[in-house]
């Protein structure tokens, strides 16, 4: 088949760039001629792959999103594509994923005036592409994103699935990285007693730094809290651990390019998130044997359970988050834990989850050649 996959960003990291790095691979590896049809790249994920870049004059990023997929719809009636994949802000498509929730979803859980002119155009266009007979089918990334969909769009049920997000085991694993762990543990000057928190993540406010901190500030226990990620209000984060006299105990790291080291340092991954459509860290966590908090908002909720996780009911009840964290504390060193959590990642391992998505792919290709005939 040629397959076209369609996002305007093709980049190493971000969750959504994430998976259209592994699944073009993926499709690449069974000899499907798959094109990466974007507006910006870097190198292919397999040599086989190619790119269609669309860059349309535009002023804006409201006025870039509507140009781009504006030249996607132009670019696909030309070609000859058997099967277009969307993955978010464009309305050409046979198949389309939502993994990062639905821009309606974002709209309505922040005051009008608040809303961008960017957030517009985008809500304007995912209308568009979630229009009767726009799709023949949509994959969201948990159930919670599955009813927004649902809810804001009508999508007919039998036109819905849910295929949770992967995990890399291979790469997210303890074992394998040996000695670099004690060693960054070193680095970081931690004491080997005190158990050790980690956030990891960009868009601090969203996925709960503040209350991390201050439950932090709570505990009853000496401990570290690794901050890692980027934020452009990094300096504000700062102040209040200062403020609630945990400075000394906070380590703001910023951005890391091998997460894998701070997953397996720490004892327990926090992310009490205000709203996360699913959550890949929550996995690479797992995968590393570490047990995580978060909050009912967040959809990779759906695949941890007790034994591995603390899912609280909303990001500012300090209290639970305070609660959770003591318990996880009292695990440190906890061999069996470690098997518990790694265990239930290898159940989301990146090669059975791309599978199944290839097998969507396939019963999608089924239904629009029977339509043609």
């Amino acid at each position: 088949m040629k397959i076209a996959l369609v996002h305007m960003r093709h980049a190493a990291s971000g969750g959504t760039e994430r998976f259209l790095n592994e699944f073009s691979r993926y499709l690449a590896e069974r000899g499907e001629k798959v094109t990466i049809i974007c507006r910006s790249h870097t190198a292919p994920p397999h040599p086989a792959i190619r790119f269609v870049r669309l860059r349309p004059f535009s002023i804006g990023k409201a006025q870039r999103i509507w140009r781009f997929a504006q030249a996607v719809e132009h670019h696909v009636k030309a070609a000859d594509y058997d099967l277009v994949y969307g993955l978010g802000k464009t309305w050409t498509h046979d198949l389309l994923r939502i993994g990062g929730g639905t821009v309606h979803r974002h709209l309505i859980s922040k005051p009008k005036r608040q809303w961008r002119w960017k957030d517009r155009v985008a809500a304007r266009i995912e209308a568009r592409a979630m229009a009767p007979g726009a799709y023949y089918h949509v994959v969201s990334n948990s159930w919670q994103s599955d009813r927004e969909v649902a809810e804001a769009y009508e999508v007919p049920v039998e036109k819905r699935s849910v295929i949770h997000n992967f995990v890399d085991t291979r790469r997210f694993d303890r074992e394998r990285l040996g000695g670099s762990v004690p060693e960054l543990a070193r680095e970081l000057e931690l004491n080997a007693s005190w158990p050790v928190f980690l956030f990891l993540g960009t868009g601090y406010q969203r996925k709960g730094l503040a209350s991390t901190l201050e439950a932090f500030s709570r505990l009853d226990i000496d401990a570290h809290l690794l901050v890692v990620g980027r934020d452009s209000r990094q300096a504000k984060f700062e102040e209040l651990a200062r403020q609630l006299g945990i400075a000394d105990k906070c380590l703001f790291l910023g951005e890391q390019s091998s997460p894998e080291r701070y997953f397996s340092l720490a004892d327990c991954y926090v992310l009490p998130a205000y709203y996360e459509p699913f959550g890949f860290t929550i996995l690479e966590a797992l995968a590393c044997g570490t047990p995580v908090i978060t909050t009912e908002n967040c959809g990779a909720k759906e695949v941890v359970s007790s034994e591995v996780a603390s899912v609280i009911d909303r990001a500012d009840n300090i209290a639970s988050l305070t609660s959770a964290m003591t318990h996880w504390a009292s695990r440190k060193g906890d061999a069996s834990l470690r098997w518990q959590c790694r265990n239930t990642a290898l159940k989301l391992d990146v090669k059975e989850v791309m599978a199944e998505n290839y097998r969507c792919i396939l019963d999608v290709y089924r239904q629009k050649q029977a339509i043609r005939c």
